[in-house]
């Protein structure tokens, strides 16, 4: 059955019902005495099924300020003053007392209701933010800071109009606001006119929208100026800007900040940390520079693998670390958002993926990526990006053991196919056992690590090397570490170097529990890297026996002989002069390994240096017999004579 809604069954319900104007909530009914003896109960309908509107009005601040609601209707209400007589008139002014011993009243407000005036403030504030003239009621209030910004153009577009009706509306305005402005917009012109500006007017330069200039960490930027604002307590003036940026995704803006602290007096307008930069003295070559940067920045979105030197920017705890960096980044903010979430890079607003010259202008002048180098997130200069200079011949000079020179085909074939994902062999399970995991094993400084850095040379794609150190030794910290990275060094089609591999794979047995697992644990992430891994290890024959099935080449290094001793000898040396046939068999005669070959060569060009001469066979036997002197007396090392 339908429930009627009807305006005569609520008025019996009021009839009904009676409280006063406080808050009871009492369900009995007192007599004219206020005695409640009789407990007569009130009679309430259900809640919410009267179709009325129950009508509350805010009461008066008491002593302490605070108010309540009551039915009562408030005794000093006064009708609308805004009706259809009001709306007849092309302008509102609302004005209210005025205090400052000047004048009665002021300006609280002025409401344009003239459509043709509307008409004539569009064009004026064409693209200024913030303001639509086609809205019904359009309201300016002090200090007017659109017309302030515009009243140039304000003006002058007011001597073109030819309309009698849309003239006598502007004219109209116009002598308000001249009579409310004049003394703003007269300072302000006397101000420009001296290239100077005062801390109070600050906000009459600075107009939604214009492009602002700054220096910042030494490099010049441009950002779109939102918002100023004077801050009561600090006394400085607030500049709220945005810049363009890239989230690995798409262009956007981000927010940036500045504060410009009270002056006294009048500063140049050039000298302040953040100005518009039509006051520039050279504005043009400024924006020549700043869209070019822009266009080169542009072109670094996406992935990129790339030389760096100079400071870059982390973070520790929220705060903002410098680093000096010098060797090769991977410029990547899609992966620097995923795998570096706490300092990710978020924008608004999303722009085409194209940019055009005003936007490049605003281009924010860093990328974000990971130095390989030091293993951390960054953020970079794009001044300090440089591309790789690669080593052709890094690959070639690659010293294996006699009898294995042809591994080396072997293992840049393995590499270079998967690279290119020219194996398409899958195992039966998706996604399993499609890497290619090649095994380094031998003593140390006899080219294990080189052998992966050439593959990655030649193959011209980042080289990532882990060590135990850097994976920790419990299961889930290991666990947690390598799966960022196995999706990571893919992403990237990376070579993968795990230095000194001993721990994760070293035979399993019955009493560690703990290496147990770590070992399985790292057998289970090989079976899904798709990638090229190499494992280097000082101890290939304590592995456990499950790695044999995973791995698909296995290179043994025997120590160095005399010949590839002469080999290294020869390429460090490279075309350096003074050398004999002779003088090389010597060196080579001494029983180094390829790292220790190199710190030799080191240390002999720094005692060269020191004696401001070239490098000779005298300061490399002054090094080799240094060595022997001090070799421990359970070994033997061999000096040059």
């Amino acid at each position: 059955m339908r429930t009627r809604c009807s305006r005569k069954r609520a008025a019996s319900y009021d009839e009904v019902i009676e409280s006063d104007d406080s808050s009871n909530n009492s369900n009995i009914e007192e007599d004219k005495n206020g005695d409640t003896s009789n407990k007569k109960p009130k009679h309430y309908a259900p809640t919410g099924s009267i179709c009325e509107v129950h009508n509350l009005y805010q009461t008066k601040p008491d002593e302490n300020g605070r108010t309540s609601w009551t039915k009562k209707v408030p005794s000093n209400l006064t009708s609308p003053a805004e009706n259809s007589e009001s709306g007849q008139y092309a302008l509102v002014v609302r004005n209210v007392k005025c205090y400052d011993g000047r004048r009665n009243l002021r300006l609280f407000s002025i409401v344009i209701q003239s459509d043709n005036l509307k008409q004539f403030l569009a064009g004026v504030f064409d693209g200024y933010p913030g303001l639509t003239m086609t809205l019904e009621r359009v309201e300016f209030k002090p200090p007017f800071k659109p017309f302030v910004h515009r009243w140039e153009a304000f003006c002058t577009s007011r001597e073109k109009v030819t309309d009698p009706t849309t003239r006598a509306h502007v004219d109209l305005l116009y002598r308000i606001l001249e009579e409310e402005l004049r003394d703003v917009i007269s300072r302000k012109r006397d101000l420009i006119l001296n290239g100077v500006i005062t801390h109070d007017l600050l906000w009459t330069i600075f107009e939604p929208g214009q492009v602002v200039f700054a220096v910042r960490a030494g490099y010049e930027r441009a950002f779109s100026f939102s918002s100023g604002e004077h801050h009561c307590q600090s006394g400085e003036f607030r500049v709220n800007a945005r810049c363009v940026d890239w989230d690995g995704e798409r262009f956007g803006f981000r927010p940036s900040n500045f504060a410009i602290p009270e002056f006294g007096g009048t500063l140049p307008i050039a000298s302040l940390p953040v100005f518009p930069l039509g006051y520039h003295g050279q504005e043009e070559a400024v924006r020549k520079r700043l869209v070019e940067r822009g266009a080169l920045w542009e072109a670094h979105k996406g992935y990129h693998y790339k030389q760096y030197e100079g400071v870059s920017i982390g973070s520790f705890m929220g705060q903002e670390i410098k680093f000096n960096i010098k060797g090769r980044v991977i410029i990547d903010t899609e992966a620097f958002n995923t795998f570096n979430p706490d300092e990710s890079v978020g924008v608004s607003s999303p722009l085409c993926k194209a940019l055009d010259d005003d936007k490049r202008l605003l281009a924010t002048p860093m990328v974000r990526g990971y130095s390989l180098k030091d293993k951390k997130w960054l953020e970079f200069y794009l001044d300090g990006v440089r591309d790789i200079v690669w080593d052709s011949r890094a690959f070639d000079s690659l010293v294996l053991p006699q009898g294995q020179q042809n591994l080396k085909q072997l293992i840049l074939a393995f590499a270079k196919a998967q690279s290119k994902q020219l194996d398409v062999f899958d195992d039966v399970v998706q996604g399993k056992g499609r890497g290619i995991i090649m095994q380094l094993s031998g003593p140390p400084g006899v080219g294990k690590t080189l052998t992966a850095e050439s593959v990655a040379e030649v193959m011209k794609v980042p080289l990532y090397v882990l060590s135990a150190g850097d994976l920790g030794t419990t299961a889930s910290h290991v666990e947690d570490a390598m799966k960022d990275i196995l999706r990571m060094v893919p992403k990237w089609g990376a070579v993968l170097l795990l230095d000194e591999a001993d721990v994760f794979m070293e035979a399993r047995n019955s009493t560690d529990l703990a290496r147990n697992e770590l070992v399985s644990i790292f057998l289970r992430l090989l079976e899904y890297y798709e990638g090229i891994l190499f494992l280097t290890t000082n101890r290939a024959d304590h592995i456990d026996p499950a790695f044999e099935s995973r791995i698909h080449v296995s290179v043994r290094y025997p120590d160095l002989d005399t010949a590839a001793r002469r080999q290294i000898w020869t390429q460090f040396l490279g075309t350096t002069p003074g050398f004999s046939s002779e003088q090389l068999e010597s060196m080579a005669a001494v029983p180094l390994n390829g790292r220790q070959i190199k710190n030799v060569l080191k240390t002999a060009h720094l005692l060269a240096r020191e004696q401001e001469s070239e490098l000779t066979y005298e300061h490399v036997g002054v090094v080799l017999n240094l060595r022997a002197s001090n070799a421990p007396t359970n070994g033997v090392q061999n000096g040059v004579h």
